[in-house]
């Protein structure tokens, strides 16, 4: 169970991250990089919140 909140709050920090990386790629850029950067944060967020509701999930079973 201890390792289960840590891995949470690693994925939560890690989300807030790729939040932030999001943010960032509003400045000037160029247009494909821009997207390329926001197409990245966007996949690892995804799969940072999807492993959040799954760990949560397994500690509210407990």
């Amino acid at each position: 169970m201890v390792v289960r909140i840590i891995i949470s709050i690693f994925l939560s920090a890690a989300a807030l991250f790729c939040v932030f990386g999001l943010i960032a790629t509003l400045e000037p850029m160029p247009a494909d990089v821009q997207w390329t950067w926001r197409g990245i944060y966007t996949l690892i967020l995804i799969g940072n919140l999807a492993g959040l509701v799954h760990l949560i999930r397994g500690i509210l079973r407990l």
